[in-house]
């Protein structure tokens, strides 16, 4: 890679970043200017955004990292985050954008008439929220030492900066930046895959075989089912629901930018294919995407693809601070001061991820993990509220709650005969069912 010519566009692009930043956090007003952009965000810009929140370090360097491994079976860890939005965009994103909220958190306390219950979903959210912010980080600490750069004080201090400006301006500042590094980084990978695909048309294009398919039986769920139930529930794309126009314009929203991620995404993916086929070996630590740019491409192009996977990186970990953000002002705080108190309380735990991911390495386990727990605790209450047209019984979203997370701690412990994910998400619904039946057996029952 050019350093000199990686440096200077990184500067450059961070300048920009900022400066948009900067531009559209002016003149906020409120909370909801501050957290949902006004409620009025169009097609074009919330679409940048959702793609700009999926396509980061885990399905980019991850995603690479592991087709270096596995080969072209690692298309269903971005096939699911595709799916997710899809999912947003035939319904559900309509269904989330008609509740009056901020977080998703607040739809189990309409529901289900429970603010103790909204309090341990945001809690649940933010652990969650964390911990992928931890793993964004991860992924960028790898990117820069595959191209030699191991300094942990200016490592600190970029992430430092990103955090500053996400703090504060708001979702209107995201959004704004969304739009730039989600330009970028499209452009970018796609100019790369059409370089490789020119000089040679049949790269990487081999199907894969049944071994293949065989070797990742394991992590079928967690790649596939994972991001894609996950999709539901989080809370930096609900807020991206609750902040569309209207809620015609979030499905059509979410549908392009499910298509747009997964063309994408297929980039890294290729890479780590090829990288694999062609025999490039990889130092332990370092990023499999970078050494297959580097060793099929030139310098500039390297230095260019090295900025684009900094800006999907920060694209995605801005829209997770400035979702922990509104899952701490908007759920446990309530006068006036607590926006700028939150502002401070976020900083400090995004810094804090920036120190808890030195002790971390593996980008893809870190998400599915995150993904899990979430998903396990909240994707039944939540999915189920998003249908019930009365008030739903707190008994059954309280038993939901926990038996998906005894389901997350037990099948860790103890081995079941299929997968771990889909054994803790039916215990959870099992927990809802048994709420329903105790409900309404307690109803039946003459009063003393």
């Amino acid at each position: 890679m050019n350093i000199t010519l990686f440096i200077s566009l990184l500067f450059g692009l961070q300048a920009i970043y900022w400066l948009i930043g900067r531009r559209a956090s002016k003149n906020l007003k409120g909370h909801e200017d501050y957290f949902l952009a006004g409620k009025s965000v169009n097609f074009f810009p919330l679409m940048m955004t959702f793609l700009a929140t999926q396509v980061g370090g885990g399905l980019v360097l991850g995603a690479a990292d592991e087709a270096y491994q596995y080969g072209w079976p690692v298309l269903l860890l971005p096939l699911g985050s595709s799916l997710g939005l899809i999912l947003l965009g035939i319904g559900l994103g309509r269904k989330l954008a008609r509740f009056p909220v901020s977080t998703v958190a607040q739809i189990l306390e309409i529901v289900y008439r429970s603010p103790v219950l909204k309090k341990i979903a945001s809690l649940l959210s933010v652990v969650s929220l964390f911990m992928i912010l931890v793993a964004q980080i991860i992924a960028s600490s790898k990117f820069l030492v595959s191209i030699g750069f191991d300094n942990t004080p200016l490592f600190i201090a970029f992430w430092a900066i990103v955090i500053l400006y996400t703090v504060q301006g708001g979702l209107k500042a995201v959004i704004s930046t969304d739009i730039a590094q989600a330009s970028v980084f499209s452009f970018v990978f796609l100019l790369g895959f059409g370089m490789v695909m020119i000089a040679d048309p049949s790269s990487g294009l081999q199907l894969p075989s049944m071994e293949q398919f065989a070797s990742i039986s394991s992590k079928f769920t967690g790649w596939l089912l994972m991001p894609m139930m996950f999709m539901v529930i989080e809370q930096d794309m609900g807020q991206r629901c609750f902040a569309g126009s209207s809620p015609r314009v979030v499905s059509r929203a979410t549908l392009w930018a499910g298509i747009a991620t997964m063309a994408i995404c297929f980039v890294p993916v290729f890479f780590g294919v090829l990288a694999k086929t062609m025999g490039i070996e990889v130092a332990k630590g370092s990023s499999v995407l970078m050494a297959a740019v580097e060793h099929m491409t030139n310098s500039w192009v390297a230095a260019f693809v090295g900025c684009a996977i900094l800006a999907a990186i920060i694209s995605t970990s801005t829209s997770l601070i400035n979702a922990i953000s509104s899952n701490l002002s908007s759920d446990f705080m309530k006068n006036k001061e607590g926006v700028r108190f939150v502002r401070m309380v976020t900083a400090m735990i995004s810094i804090a991820a920036i120190f808890f991911a030195f002790y971390f390495d593996n980008v893809v386990d870190m998400l599915i993990q995150s993904y899990e727990l979430s998903v396990s605790c909240l994707f039944v209450p939540i999915v189920a509220a998003l249908f019930i047209k009365k008030e739903g019984k707190l008994l059954s979203a309280t038993l939901s709650i926990l038996f998906g997370a005894a389901g997350f701690c037990l099948f860790r412990i103890f081995v079941v005969p299929f997968p771990q994910e889909v054994a803790s998400i039916v215990l959870s619904l099992l927990g809802f069912g048994c709420g329903e039946l105790l409900a309404r057996y307690l109803r039946q029952q003459p009063a003393a």
